[in-house]
């Protein structure tokens, strides 16, 4: 069985965009606003030129050389362990914005700490969903002081799910304590955390060609660790970078590139990501078309890349623009996630958000669920053999029956066909027998209902005092450096 890759650049195309952006990191460089990490750079055989630094094309491509193809991250719970670069997408949905749809009044308002945790058991609930973006990465929580959002959307968050939670990289302190917090819950030192990593972070590159400093002390703090980090490049088609696919790819991929190096710089063979945010600005408004096919045509071409590189791809998907859960929501979410899936990226971001993923929506994060279950069913191809080809069946069969009673059918069944279970597939007549809802009534009923019943693995209760210890630290830590 061949998995499905979907492709728009040739061989010799992705050379040439890597090539170029090669050449650009060694003719005018990037910036970068964190000191430590200039002097790493320069260091290792970078040079600076005007507050620039270069990186010549041997000190790019010998680290590069130094990223490891696939690496596990490792959950509480050793059965939610998953390989990044494996060859199986993993989904990560979206848990951390700051705005959130209220589940009864379906009005938009800030997400609590409430909000992280029931999104989180959601999220925790759903097959489809690998790898958590969580409430340690949210810079603000309703009713949460400044400043501690990480700790408290951290602890909420593996408090209910052992599925893999993100931890930030906002910083040094932050990134120290979401690195910590992680020790804390899979009972190790810090120091011991490495070779089966229990988090990871992501950090954005600023476009065009810009490290800003809170940021990348997160990245010098997880490389030291040897903790996963996934570089990110969130580019704006006609905006902050050129208008044409080309000139963004190229753009985007000096940028990730250029923290890859930092990273291995650091501490070689630290595992990294090579991610993806891009998207068309909309031109007439001045706003980025996140659920526009340009994006999905960028996480292709990105996916391939990647591939060349050889190492581990983020890319998007199930984005939209739409306020609603509507048909527009339908199509971009599809078109999007699809696209990214079949493109063979390791790790596909942003399921449950809507309005340029600006907003998270609890029915959306259910609905997104089904729709990543047939992404991940088409991308795994038609399986041809001898079993599967079943002409033997065919010949006793199909001049006399049908093949509903086969013991072929029944074991095979599940393997071949994805099972849907929110979508609806019946006569009109039994829709409406059933109330007639539409999509959107059902998943809240569905949402509610989960969030009732779903019981996550328990956090073993001396761990979360552990936590809530550790949470009281920070807290004093904070009141005494603002006390001076």
């Amino acid at each position: 069985m061949n998995s499905v890759k979907l492709e728009v650049l040739s061989a010799e195309e992705v050379r040439d965009i890597c090539d170029a952006a090669i050449a650009i990191l060694g003719e005018i460089g990037v910036e970068i606003f964190e000191q430590q990490a200039m002097e790493i750079l320069v260091q290792v055989g970078a040079t600076v030129e005007e507050g620039r630094v270069r990186l010549p094309e041997k000190l790019v491509l010998d680290n590069l050389d130094r990223v490891p193809a696939k690496f596990s991250l490792h959950a509480r719970n050793p059965k939610n362990t998953v390989t990044v670069g494996g060859g199986s997408p993993l989904i990560e949905p979206m848990i951390g914005r700051i705005n959130v749809i209220d589940l009864d009044s379906g009005e938009k308002r800030r997400t609590s700490i409430e909000d992280v945790a029931r999104l989180i058991k959601l999220a925790d609930a759903m097959k489809n969903y690998h790898v958590l973006h969580s409430g340690a990465v949210m810079p603000r929580i309703e009713g949460v002081p400044e400043g501690m959002a990480h700790v408290h959307g951290y602890i909420q968050s593996v408090s209910n799910s052992s599925k893999l939670v993100k931890g930030s990289g906002r910083g040094r302190q932050v990134a120290e304590d979401c690195i910590t917090m992680a020790s804390i819950v899979m009972g190790k030192r810090i120091e011991e955390l490495a070779p089966e990593p229990p988090l990871f972070t992501t950090i954005n590159v600023i476009s065009p060609l810009r490290h800003d400093r809170a940021q990348t002390e997160g990245l010098l703090t997880y490389a030291r660790y040897g903790i996963p980090v996934e570089i990110t490049s969130e580019p704006q088609m006609g905006a902050t970078s050129p208008v044409t696919f080309a000139g963004t790819l190229i753009q985007q991929t000096a940028e990730v590139i250029s923290g890859i190096v930092l990273a291995q710089a650091v501490n070689p063979g630290t595992p990294v990501i090579f991610g993806t945010c891009a998207a068309a600005m909309d031109l007439r408004n001045g706003l980025i078309a996140l659920g526009g096919v340009e994006g999905s045509m960028i996480n292709v071409a990105h996916a391939q890349i990647a591939r060349h590189l050889g190492i581990p791809s983020r890319g998007t998907g199930s984005n939209t623009d739409s306020k609603v859960l509507d048909v527009q929501a339908g199509y971009e979410k599809a078109l999007t996630l699809v696209m990214t899936v079949l493109a063979g990226n390791d790790i596909i971001f942003y399921p449950g958000t809507i309005e340029h993923a600006l907003t998270i929506d609890y029915r959306s994060l259910l609905i997104d669920n089904e729709i990543c279950g047939m992404a991940l069913r088409a991308a795994r191809g038609i399986d041809v053999n001898e079993q599967t080809q079943a002409v033997e069946l065919i010949k006793e069969t199909a001049l006399k029956g049908n093949y509903l009673g086969k013991k072929h059918t029944v074991m095979n069944m599940s393997k071949e066909l994805f099972f849907v279970e929110l979508t609806d597939r019946d006569t009109r007549e039994d829709w409406m027998e059933k109330g007639g809802r539409a999509l959107d009534a059902i998943a809240t009923e569905r949402v509610k209902e989960i969030l009732q019943t779903h019981k996550p693995d328990p956090l073993p209760q001396n761990v979360y005092q552990d936590l809530l210890a550790f949470q009281r630290d920070v807290e004093h830590r904070q009141s005494a450096a603002r006390s001076k």
